[in-house]
């Protein structure tokens, strides 16, 4: 919502505020409306149905951590899907892996992918790698229809479990995504604010492990999300050894290597209410 100036993210108890410079985009594509403002503090953001998506000055916190967690961990990945994140910023820090080979991108709203392309470049600046297969799709049906063991990682870069985004946390989603993934495949997805999002992360952890042998989380932080204390779920049907096998190349902004187990360790609270009594598989 915008007014007197401002943008106020406040569908949640805890809310977020940016001045605004001035108003770049706006369209309303087949599935959701879409926006591009101009911030003072920070810069380009980009908004969908009126939530705050990324910031050019803060979405490496997001990006970095869903990927370099997960694919770090892995001792070799050459297949990746990503799921949503049309703005390119997973597919970028994906492609500082040299044992990439295939990212498969699959986005449900092209439009998200062609304005990120025009407005944000440096998020964008991998979408056209010729390593890169775009999917423009229901992802949810198109990994039920993918052939068994296609993957070493799934990264589910997703808008928040709600409308067409929804079933993006079921059991049958995670049965088929778990069904893609290699014997030692990870899959990895944002799962919001611990402390305003309770409800959400509760089913996606439950879900996931009816479904994953081993699962674990990451605590993170994105300054603009509401609470800025973002959780990242990592499931594996392979023990998750958190000590890193595969490292990214290129300049990270946020990641590092002493920074990588500290993001795997969690506040007490959050330890005692959801990982002190993991169920034995």
């Amino acid at each position: 919502m915008l007014k007197n100036g401002w943008f106020f993210e406040d569908d949640m108890p805890l809310g977020v505020a940016l001045q605004i410079k001035d108003s770049i985009y706006s369209s309303k594509s087949k599935y959701q409306k879409v926006e591009i403002l101009n911030s003072f503090a920070m810069g380009k953001i980009m908004l969908l149905d009126d939530k705050l998506m990324l910031t050019e000055k803060d979405e490496f916190y997001y990006h970095e951590t869903i990927a370099h967690t997960s694919l770090s961990i892995h001792p070799n990945p050459k297949k990746v899907i990503v799921i949503g994140g049309g703005d390119g910023g997973t597919v970028r820090e994906v492609f500082k892996y040299k044992s990439v080979e295939e990212v498969e991108l699959v986005e449900i709203d092209e439009e998200v992918i062609n304005i990120s392309k025009k407005y944000f470049p440096d998020v964008a600046s991998e979408l056209e790698n010729p390593k890169l297969k775009i999917k423009v799709t229901d992802a949810i049906e198109y990994v039920k229809n993918v052939k068994e063991s296609s993957y070493d990682a799934i990264l589910c870069d997703s808008t928040d479990p709600q409308g067409f985004a929804r079933g993006l946390i079921s059991k049958d989603f995670y049965k088929n995504a778990s069904r893609a993934l290699k014997e030692d495949g990870i899959y990895t997805c944002q799962s919001g604010s611990m402390i305003i999002q309770e409800k959400e992360f509760k089913t996606a952890l439950e879900n996931m492990r009816s479904i994953f042998k081993y699962v674990d989380s990451v605590i993170s932080i994105v300054p603009t999300y509401p609470g800025s204390l973002w959780s990242f779920l990592i499931a594996s049907n392979s023990p998750i050894d958190k000590k890193i096998k595969s490292k990214p190349f290129g300049k990270t902004r946020y990641w590092n290597e002493n920074l990588h187990e500290k993001l795997f360790e969690k506040p007490n609270w959050i330890k005692e209410k959801y990982f002190s009594l993991q169920p034995v598989k």
